[in-house]
């Protein structure tokens, strides 16, 4: 049965009560530690008249020790790729969280609806960090934060259109009482 993890095919028999046989697994790619015991079989299994060349030797092992490294810088990049992703999305939620509170605008995915109202959360979803925001009507609704158009502090006001009415200010206008006038007399 072939099965295959990681992009590496292995091998495997299931054990036979009948017969009594043991679960064999192998690979198709070897590791440090197959090269290493196939470095000392071959040690000990060398014609003891004609010796393997010292230099044959230290070449293996500098192959070796070269491939080492070179997987131990990619772990190393995969550990700094994930980090940096990590970093990616705490920035963006940072970001998305100084926003909790304002009043912005922008474009759905569809890229003709046109999304406005006050930001009530950031989340992370889909891959991407995304505003939930309470538009006029009541209703939440969610807006990628690369999609934002405006930033307000607040809700913008609209103001009633003005009108031409006159204003009767004597109607208004209160008068002084005799006490009063007699206290501005007076400084």
């Amino acid at each position: 049965m072939d099965n295959t993890v990681n992009g590496i095919i292995t091998k495997t028999t299931t054990p036979d009560a009948a017969s009594g046989s043991q679960t064999i697994m192998s690979n198709d790619s070897l590791g440090k530690d197959d090269f290493l015991k196939l470095l000392v079989a071959q040690m000990q299994n060398q014609d003891p008249l004609n010796p393997a060349d010292n230099k044959d030797s230290i070449a293996q092992l500098a192959q070796f020790s070269s491939l080492e490294q070179m997987n131990n810088i990619a772990t190393s990049m995969e550990a700094l790729n994930q980090s940096m992703t990590n970093f990616s999305q705490q920035s963006a939620l940072t970001q998305g969280s100084a926003l909790i509170g304002k009043w912005v605008s922008g474009i759905d995915t569809d890229g003709v609806t046109a999304l406005e109202g006050t930001v009530e959360a950031v989340k992370w979803l889909d891959g991407d960090p995304k505003l939930q925001i309470r538009k006029a009507d009541d209703t939440l609704v969610d807006l990628e934060m690369s999609l934002i158009t405006l930033v307000q502090e607040q809700t913008p006001v609209t103001t009633p259109p003005v009108t031409n009415e006159l204003i009767d200010s004597t109607s208004e206008a209160t008068t002084a009482t005799d006490d009063e006038n007699a206290i501005a007399k007076t400084m």
